[in-house]
């Protein structure tokens, strides 16, 4: 095949603007690549400078460092090539191993982001000593539709070098206008930048953004003031290693580790799930408590490769965040100030080798979806700006978690989804619960709900009428009477909340059981209109005679008639089996048989895959009062029990439910072999609220509770069950006389 046969791709110059346009987000995305570009070429400093004035069109940056410089090759070979994979085979850089931050190869054209024209000086360390290289001026307005890339060309001059190696990029004629605000973002995001928890990094790279060009006369605002405004150095533990040296007052300092917060996380996921850490309520001066979590993957999902987590969590209420804050050397703020500074540092960061990740730990950014599980249940679930945390990540190459080549974030692959599912499933496991019981205990979080038992206790006005044995004689029938009139009606309004709760949660119940209706109903009512479909198109056919009459006949008899009736039997025991929950009225308690609620509860659960085995002990019990409450109570708890067998992916899941009898009650076992309830919580679980699950409502056991005192039964939890978790339903039984 000859050269006139082949295809080759020309580009247009425009594709370098594009790559700087369109893979960048914005401007302050575009300094930060030039910082890594930086970190990459084993700089131990990069200052950033800005020259006034700073309005669109005019205005100078100049980004200098003292790192291993580029030579004449490098520039040619590497720096002029774009999405070059130089970082990409050597993930290392030249002098310090440093792992490279950059691996697209589209950093270095950060700068035509910025402004219009560049010019460029890199020194190098060569045989014959320090040499530079000089790009005078790169006016990137020559990239345009116009000219063919291989038809551009950019005047060099190479000379002798002066000082040390290193590079500076001066860029001209600025794209944007940099105002206050954005300089102040620009320096919260260059703070975020860098991680907290890395205290080598602090003395191997510093990040300085001179702002000291900026006037009131020049700008509208003095650059030095905002610096030191904004970066409140004068809060800080341990500023002097930020004031040595001259210059080093415009350092930028990583946000502050708040230690002092009322609860802390710490630990490790190894590659395969498991989480080994403490954690720590703070807030009360306990020591840390060990703790150990498996976390199985679910389809789809990838390994992050392993990864450190730290959350650091706060209270909110003025007098806890305001001494918290003191605490960390903030001064004496007031609680307006103290959570407009924790605003600031809200977000749980991503950080990868010493930097972060972009955008996670913005304020904006709530990437675990921690405010929308909020909603749900403000006193337990946690909320974005509750919490400071930092999860460090291992290098791309150790991990499956790929940056955008926009580099804003990761992939949405599946190693990021697990990423995401065990961190947020850390909070619901380790954190929410402990913190919750902390609260409830000392007073903090709300008071629990009161049940219509204590409620009708009160009714009584027990201590009213102890007082009133203190009267006259001639007064006391009356006060009696009195008394005694004002308590039946409160027993009456009573009565009429709870069968107004009883209709409600019983509407809670079906709600909770949908997708089973969707599961087993739906299928078979398309089944039903399918072959009804079909019958009507046939059913012409059966007095014509012949073969199509006998053709149709038999489809019907054979397939399409067995077939409705066996989904219509179907459809009619599920519906039968949810009627109860539909809240209708109610007549009298009557005498029924508790296996045959039992089996219908279970039932609903067949399409899990969880075996349910049903046994009794005695040949006949039989329960007194209202089958709608067990039923209500049994599809709660054994949804509970399926719930997290599939949650702990169990090897061989099992519900287990016994019934027997002592005397007139009968009890009710539902066991299961999952993980159980953590011994701390199990004092809370019947609180409305209070749920271990990720998306729970914390409405169904206090919901079975309910249900089961209407007609005189109870609920118990049995902590001392070591294989599972273990409820017990005590319900009335009918003599045996």
């Amino acid at each position: 095949m000859t050269e006139d046969n082949k295809l080759r791709f020309q580009p247009r110059a425009r594709i370098i603007r594009t790559i700087g346009d369109q893979l960048i987000s914005g401007a302050e995305a575009a300094v930060i690549e030039l910082v890594k570009n930086s970190y990459d070429a084993d700089a131990s400093f990069v200052r950033i400078e800005f020259h006034p004035p700073l309005q669109a069109g005019n205005g100078r940056i100049s980004v200098t460092d003292d790192g291993h410089g580029m030579s004449l090759d490098d520039i040619r070979l590497k720096w002029m090539e774009p999405a070059t994979s130089s970082k990409t085979k050597n993930r290392l850089s030249k002098t310090k191993n440093r792992r490279m931050m950059g691996s697209k190869g589209i950093g270095r054209f950060a700068a035509a982001k910025l402004g219009g024209t560049m010019s460029l000086v890199s020194t190098v360390e060569s045989v014959d000593g320090l040499e530079s290289v000089l790009i005078p001026e790169l006016d990137w307005s020559i990239f345009n539709d116009d000219h063919y890339l291989s038809d551009i060309a950019i005047d060099y001059l190479l000379q002798p070098g002066i000082g040390s190696t290193g590079t500076t990029i001066e860029i001209s004629d600025l794209s944007e206008t940099w105002s206050q605000d954005r300089l102040r973002r620009l320096h919260i995001e260059l703070r975020r930048l860098l991680s907290p928890l890395d205290h080598e990094h602090d003395d191997d790279f510093a990040i300085y953004l001179d702002l000291s060009g900026c006037t009131v006369d020049n700008s509208g605002f003095d650059g030095t003031a905002l610096f030191e405004e904004a970066s409140g150095t004068t809060h800080d533990t341990d500023e002097s290693i930020y004031t040595d040296g001259a210059g080093e007052k415009y350092r930028v300092l990583p946000f502050p580790l708040l230690k002092a917060c009322d609860y802390e996380l710490e630990g490790t996921f190894d590659g395969a799930g498991s989480f080994s850490g403490t954690f720590q309520v703070r807030r009360a001066g306990r020591g840390p408590e060990h703790v150990q979590l498996e976390f199985p993957y679910i389809d789809g999902e990838e390994t992050p490769g392993p990864f450190s987590v730290h959350l650091f969590v706060f209270d909110r209420e003025a007098d806890a965040i305001k001494n918290n804050m003191k605490a960390a050397g903030m001064g004496d703020l007031s609680a307006k100030e103290a959570r407009n500074l924790l605003d600031n540092i809200a977000g749980v960061a991503i950080y990868r080798q010493g930097f972060r990740v972009r955008p996670y730990g913005n304020p904006e950014n709530d990437w675990l979806a921690l405010d929308s599980r909020r909603v749900q249940d403000p006193s337990l679930k946690i909320g974005h700006n509750q919490i400071a945390g930092y999860v460090t990540i291992e290098g791309q190459d150790n991990s499956n978690l790929i940056e955008r080549s926009s580099r804003e974030g990761f992939e949405e692959n599946g190693a990021f989804a697990r990423l995401a599912r065990v961190v947020t499933a850390l909070l619901t496991n380790a954190v929410e619960p402990k913190r919750y019981k902390f609260r409830s205990d000392t007073g903090l979080s709300r008071r629990r709900s009161t049940t219509f038992d204590e409620v009708r206790e009160l009714s009584e006005l027990t201590k009213i009428r102890a007082l009133i044995t203190k009267l006259d004689p001639s007064e006391r029938e009356a006060a009696e009477k009195v008394i005694d009139q004002q308590s039946a009606r409160l027993l009456d309004r009573i009565e009429d909340l709870q069968e107004r709760q009883r209709i409600l949660e019983a509407k809670s119940s079906l709600g909770a059981i949908i997708g089973e209706i969707l599961h087993d109903g739906g299928p078979r009512a398309v089944y039903v209109l399918k072959t009804a479909e079909r019958m009507e198109k046939s059913f012409g056919s059966l007095f014509l005679g012949g073969k199509l009459a006998s053709q149709a006949k038999d489809e019907m008899s054979m397939k399409s008639i067995p077939g409705l009736r066996r989904a219509g039997h179907d459809l009619t025991e599920l519906f039968q089996n949810l009627r109860p929950l539909a809240g209708g009225r109610r007549g009298q308690p009557r005498f029924f048989l508790p296996k045959t609620v039992i089996r219908r509860a279970a039932d609903l659960f067949e399409s899990s895959g969880v075996p349910i085995k049903i046994s009794q002990t005695q040949e006949l019990i039989e329960l007194v009062g209202y089958p709608d409450d067990l039923s209500t109570a049994l599809i709660n708890i054994i949804g509970n029990a399926v719930h997290w067998l599939q949650d702990s992916k169990k090897a061989l899941p099992e519900v287990k439910i016994n019934v027997s009898r002592t005397g007139e009650t009968c009890h009710i076992f539902i066991q299961d072999n999952g993980p159980g309830v953590p011994d701390e919580f199990a004092e809370q679980i019947f609180d409305v609220g209070f749920s271990l699950k990720e998306d729970g409502t914390g409405l169904g056991l206090n919901i079975a509770r309910e249900a089961l005192g209407r007609s005189g039964g109870s609920l118990l939890y049995h902590m001392d069950y070591d294989e599972g978790a273990s409820f017990e339903i005590l319900f009335p039984a009918r003599n045996e006389q």
